[in-house]
Formats: structure tokens, C-alpha cells, sequence
């Protein structure tokens, strides 16, 4: 069953009650050559919940700029879309809300 607090509310329950088959985990390598979107807002929260994640034995995997803010969600974000690239796959981040 697929569960979300974010996005659209409702289409994660009308999607696997109508439509089961429509939401698969596929290998990255069969998208090559194809257009992707990406929630932009999803991707970045991801990233900033890893960061709060890490631990004072670990504060590598924290990066920050010259004013301290942590900036390893944008390090991430890139590091992703590097990926994709590499996988042959054309990302494009979408934007969405008020």
C-alpha cells in the first residue's frame, strides 16, 4: 500500500485502490533516455531529513556555508541529478505549490 503525508490528497489511496499496477519500482537503467519528473520538494526534504539524521560521531556528513547554514540537502540534490544523468535519464524537477 502506498502512504504519503505530502502531495496530492487522496491520489496515493485512489491510485492503489483503481489502479494497483501503476506505481512499480523499476531499475533506474530502464529509464535511460527518458524524461523524468521529480517532485522538487519531495527530493529536497529527503535530503534535509538525511541531514538531520546525522549524529556528532558523523559531523562530516554535515556541509555548511561560510554562515553556517547546512547546505548538504543542495550537495545531495546535486549528487542525485549527477546520477540520473549518468543513467542515461533526462531529470526535470518540478516546482509546484503557492
Amino acid at each position: 500500500s502506498i502512504k504519503s503525508t505530502m502531495g496530492i490528497k487522496g491520489l496515493a489511496k485512489l491510485l492503489s485502490d483503481e489502479a494497483p499496477d501503476s506505481v512499480k519500482l523499476v531499475p533506474l537503467k530502464s529509464l535511460h533516455g527518458r524524461k523524468v519528473a521529480i517532485d522538487a520538494s519531495m527530493a529536497i526534504y529527503q535530503f534535509l531529513i538525511a541531514v538531520r539524521q546525522t549524529s556528532a560521531t558523523n559531523p562530516a556528513a554535515v556541509l555548511t556555508n561560510a554562515a553556517g547554514e547546512t547546505t548538504s540537502h543542495i550537495q545531495g540534490f546535486f549528487n542525485r541529478t549527477i546520477r540520473f544523468l549518468t543513467e542515461g535519464m533526462r531529470p526535470a524537477y518540478v516546482f509546484d505549490g503557492k
